[in-house]
């Protein structure tokens, strides 16, 4: 079914925050790498949300963070390049990560919203932040959703197409 322009109109101008937030997928920060990836498998997203074990935000997994996870800390990209030459070296490498707990690969660089915040200022967060994805937390800073790429993509088009 085709949406013509002023129904696309009218539902992008009364679009609220709630409205383009996505439920967290989320994972403690003592879960290990195999069940990172299990859970972003199972649940279609590439984004984790990380608690700790009193249920705070502590940091999100990312497909990149993943990557990021098979290689040895003491190593950079130029000498992991050299690990993954061929199918096997990559398979031992995913191997030797699968028991890695989330916190020594996430990514503690988050910048969370809050369910109060507008889109502009998610917009500006985003912007200012460097983020294609916005965690939303509660007051107590526990993870309740998160804006992925489409969700800003709709904040741009609502105001793109707003005289």
């Amino acid at each position: 079914m085709e949406v013509d322009k002023m129904t696309c109109e009218r539902i992008l101008k009364v679009m609220q925050l709630k409205d383009i937030t996505k439920e967290a997928v989320i994972i403690s920060e003592d879960a290990t790498y195999q069940e990172a990836l299990d859970m972003m498998l199972n649940n279609h997203t590439n984004t984790l949300l990380v608690t700790g074990e009193d249920g705070v935000l502590v940091g999100e997994v990312s497909v990149s963070d993943l990557f990021d996870g098979m290689i040895p800390v003491t190593e950079d990209g130029d000498a992991a390049m050299e690990h993954f030459l061929d199918e096997e070296h990559f398979k031992e490498a995913l191997h030797a990560a699968k028991d890695t707990p989330v916190f020594e690969f996430m990514s503690g660089d988050f910048h969370a919203i809050t369910p109060d915040d507008d889109l502009v200022e998610v917009a500006a967060a985003a912007i200012a932040y460097g983020r294609a994805r916005m965690p939303v937390v509660d007051h107590d800073n526990r993870p309740i959703g998160i804006v992925s790429r489409q969700g800003l993509k709709q904040i741009l088009g609502k105001y793109l197409h707003q005289k």
